[in-house]
């Protein structure tokens, strides 16, 4: 592992489509190129990316020219921090709130519910919600799904009846998923976002306001359940829940080549893998994303070594809440560790980016 002025290198993965590959293969990565930042689901996953997260905001600085941001989850959690005032601050508070839950028992999905509601409190007050909504140069968007037929119950088990039928539905093809789920698209106010024609699934485009922002975002995170949906938000009737049931990690037409022709057109996606799981069904599948879907993402993920290199060698997630039952301090240290070292990343991608090494070090996705 190769270390220069204090920066330990080999701590970053940094992959790409066709499209994109070659145009940072020939001048780097000119972040002036990047039309889209997008932000996966994964609960406590974000943490391994706060470092990343952080330069991010450093380097979009000054920028005047739109910036689309798209998230499910934590992922849309993110965006919205970034679309603070002072989005260093809101990434901090974010990630201390998320650390601090603390569950005696196993909880209720009212009580996850509200646990998440705290958490969203505390890193955007209501009087911020406006600015974000109408930040000077970033777009806002984040997808939720819109339940159909059993899954829009909330007794669990016709929940976990209509899960198990879209399950065996997406066996044979994703495709088939649009009978149970409708994507809720929610942007901010104003031009809608490049990706605002999608259609695999059926989809509904919905304006966010002052009035539903909260609630469509938690509803962005509604883990089907393991927590309650969310169906009072203004101006969105119906029953909505996790966006990343259908787009756990955006297999999603973000920029198509008719909208936004030429090379102007990066979409830059720092992500917990090197790899995109298309849906939440899709986790033991080993299914693919769309290789046109990719053409012009670049994913900056944390290196094999580096997260073996991590307490316990993993990256946080949801299911260490269960693993340190009754040992909270031990998962904190454990997560703020993480956090901290993940400053790492963020330093190695600053300056693969300024030396211009992201030109050697970028590689193609496995498969496409």
């Amino acid at each position: 592992m190769l270390r220069i002025s204090g920066i330990m290198f080999d701590t970053i993965t940094i992959r790409a489509g066709y499209r994109a590959i070659e145009i940072i293969r020939d001048e780097g990565l000119d972040l002036s190129r990047v039309k889209v930042l997008a932000g996966a689901s994964g609960s406590a996953k974000f943490l391994v990316l706060t470092g990343i997260d952080r330069v991010l905001m450093d380097l979009f600085k000054g920028r005047t020219e739109p910036l689309h941001l798209i998230g499910t989850s934590i992922g849309a959690f993110r965006m919205a921090a970034f679309c603070r005032e002072d989005p260093l601050a809101a990434i901090e508070s974010l990630e201390r709130e998320y650390i601090s839950q603390h569950y005696e028992r196993r909880p209720t999905r009212e009580e996850i519910n509200r646990e998440t509601l705290r958490i969203l409190d505390a890193f955007i007050d209501g009087d911020k919600i406006e600015q974000i909504l109408h930040h000077p140069f970033m777009r806002i968007s984040f997808l939720a799904n819109r339940c159909r037929g059993l899954l829009s119950s909330e007794s669990l088990p016709l929940q976990w009846m209509g899960l198990g039928l879209a399950a065996s539905a997406n066996l044979i093809s994703r495709d088939f998923l649009g009978a149970f789920f409708e994507r809720a698209l929610f942007c901010a106010p104003g031009e809608l976002p490049p990706y605002a024609g999608m259609n695999q699934f059926p989809m509904t485009v919905y304006g966010l306001t002052k009035d539903n922002f909260k609630q469509a975002l938690l509803a962005s995170g509604a883990i089907p359940a393991i927590m309650a949906g969310v169906s009072d938000i203004p101006g969105a009737k119906g029953m909505f829940r996790d966006g990343g049931i259908l787009d756990y990690h955006l297999d999603i037409p973000f920029l198509p080549t008719p909208i936004l022709p030429g090379k102007d057109r990066l979409v830059l996606y720092p992500h917990f893998y090197e790899h995109i799981t298309p849906g939440w069904f899709d986790k033991r599948l080993n299914r693919l994303p769309s290789r046109e879907n990719m053409a012009d993402v670049v994913i900056i993920a944390p290196s094999q070594n580096f997260v073996r290199s991590l307490p316990f060698g993993k990256i946080p997630d949801r299911k260490d809440f269960h693993a340190f039952k009754g040992r909270d301090r031990e998962r904190v240290v454990y997560w703020k560790e993480t956090v901290h070292r993940s400053q790492q990343l963020g330093l190695e991608f600053a300056e693969s980016i300024e030396s211009g090494r992201i030109r050697q070090k970028v590689t193609a996705f496995a498969g496409l």
